[in-house]
This record gives C-alpha cells, sequence and structure tokens, in this order.
C-alpha cells in the first residue's frame, strides 16, 4: 500500500522576529514549524523580521522540516512585500491570517507565479467562518484551512475563548466539515494551556473526534503530546491490520460486507483503516 501521506500532527508557532527562537526551532519535533511574521512581530520589527525569516529558510537547519511562512494579512501594508519575498526564498508554504473569503485566496495565489506551494489559510472571524465553504472550495488538496479561536473570540465580543463550548465549538466543527466536504487539510486551533498536560491532551483529542488532521502549537510543551494523539495507537494499527486481512479473505469469497467482532464492515469503513496505517507509518 503506498503512502504518500505527509504529516502535519503539530505546526508550531516560531516569532519571526526572535533569532534565538528560530535556530531552537530547528531541533523541535514538530511536523511543521510556522516563521510568524503577523501577530508575533511588533510593526517596527516586520521588515526585519522578514529578512530572518528568509535567511532560515535558505539554511540548511531547516531541510527535513516542513516549513511554513505566516505573512501578514491582504490589507495590510507588509502582505505583498512578505509573499513576494517568501516565494522568491522557496521551501516554504505561506499561511493567510484572517482569510475571509475565496477571493483572499485566489488574491493570494496570484503572487505564487504558477509555483505549487501549499497554502494554509487561518479562518478566525465571523464572516471568515460563514464564507468556510467557499473558502475550502477554493483550495486544493495540498491547501490546509486552519481555525484560530482567539482572534474569533474577540470578534464575537465574547470574554472567553474556550474552544470545548458555545459559538467558538460551533465555528470549530463548521471549519472541520468545510475543509473536509472539499479536500483541504483541517487543522485545528491552538490550546491556550502551555503547562497544564492534562488540558493540551484534551483539547487536542477534541479536534481529533472533530475530524482535525493537525493543530496548531504555541509552545514546544505542546508539540510532543500533539504528536501522540495524533499517531495512531498500536492497538488501533493490530486492530486495522486485522480487519484488512479479514476483508481479503471477505473479497477471495466474493463478498464486499462483513463482521468483524460483531459489527459490519464494509468498503467506507476498509479506507479508515488504510489511512490509520498510512498515518502510522508516515509518523514513523
Amino acid at each position: 500500500m503506498p503512502n504518500n501521506i505527509q504529516l502535519c500532527r503539530s505546526i508550531l508557532f516560531v516569532p519571526g522576529s526572535v533569532q534565538k527562537r528560530i535556530d531552537k526551532a530547528a531541533s523541535i519535533p514538530a511536523d511543521a514549524i510556522v516563521f510568524d511574521l503577523e501577530d508575533a512581530v511588533s510593526p517596527s520589527e516586520k521588515i526585519r523580521a522578514r529578512e530572518r525569516v528568509v535567511d532560515a529558510l535558505k539554511s540548511s537547519a531547516f531541510n527535513s522540516k516542513q516549513m511554513i511562512v505566516r505573512v501578514n494579512g491582504i490589507s495590510t501594508p507588509w502582505f505583498e512585500g512578505d509573499i513576494k519575498a517568501i516565494v522568491a526564498a522557496g521551501g516554504s508554504a505561506i499561511m493567510l491570517p484572517k482569510c475571509e473569503s475565496a477571493e483572499d485566496v485566489l488574491i493570494t495565489k496570484s503572487f505564487f507565479n504558477s509555483a505549487d506551494i501549499p497554502l494554509f489559510v487561518i479562518i478566525e472571524t465571523a464572516k471568515g467562518v460563514l464564507a468556510a465553504p467557499a473558502i475550502s472550495n477554493a483550495l486544493t488538496e495540498q491547501d490546509s484551512v486552519c481555525f484560530g479561536h482567539v482572534d474569533f473570540a474577540a470578534d464575537m465580543a465574547l470574554n472567553e475563548a474556550n474552544a470545548s463550548e458555545g459559538v467558538i465549538y460551533h465555528s470549530r466543527c463548521q471549519v472541520a466539515l468545510a475543509a473536509r466536504a472539499f479536500g483541504a487539510s483541517p487543522i485545528d486551533n491552538v490550546c491556550l494551556d502551555i503547562a497544564d498536560e492534562q488540558a493540551i491532551r484534551e483539547d487536542t483529542l477534541a479536534g481529533l473526534k472533530l475530524g482535525y488532521a493537525g493543530k496548531l502549537c504555541i509552545h514546544p510543551n505542546q508539540v510532543n503530546i500533539v504528536n501522540a494523539v495524533y499517531t495512531p495507537t498500536h492497538e488501533e494499527v493490530d486492530k486495522a491490520k486485522a480487519i484488512l486481512a479479514a476483508w481479503d479473505v471477505a473479497q477471495e469469497e466474493g463478498s464486499g460486507v462483513f463482521t468483524f467482532q460483531n459489527k459490519m464492515i464494509d468498503l467506507p469503513v476498509i479506507r479508515a483503516q488504510q489511512n490509520i496505517l498510512m498515518r502510522y507509518q508516515a509518523a514513523q
């Protein structure tokens, strides 16, 4: 069974303005690193941060990493300079903050110059959530849709950014549904807890159960926990192998449906088991 999955279980934000954090990022076991030119960088440091990030993208230290750069938003004076510099440097995906429409996707991709560059969009406003299906439909299978619940909470005038309840949870579900419906990869919101391992694990598990493929991280402490949650367990792998072996027998007998541990198994279940094995193999 071929495996062409590129994992994005953990996606760690790193400030583009802090050189020591850029240097440290190369040794952190996140599946992907996001050099942030937006929220983590003050206006006076925007240009210098861009230069630091371009230098990092050219460094051999990150050869084994999936690299992403969060550029400044379309409405800011830094957007065009950011995206042109990152595209010219090469070797990196682009992350677009505060995406609110399919037009935002098309504007961003117009700067790619036909290059095959993955795009990560962050939906983090009420307008963006309402447009999630149209945004997802404008993306390709190599692109991803992320949910930014903190900015969304602010946009909704909420006192707390709790991703497990209320309209935030509802929107968290909507973003995952829209991405999956149109073939993009859904990436879950950050967890604001950076020291409470149980809270991080529970929040990550909640996203996994909603259909997310990975999670945004804001601290290195979160990475190993997120990786573990999004990696199939040995028990899941053993069960998947047993189901697939039984499927082979059923196919030889000319049956498209069979029972396994008193549950009906058909093609959609088989595809899920194949996906478990591919994700596990990719994680190794």
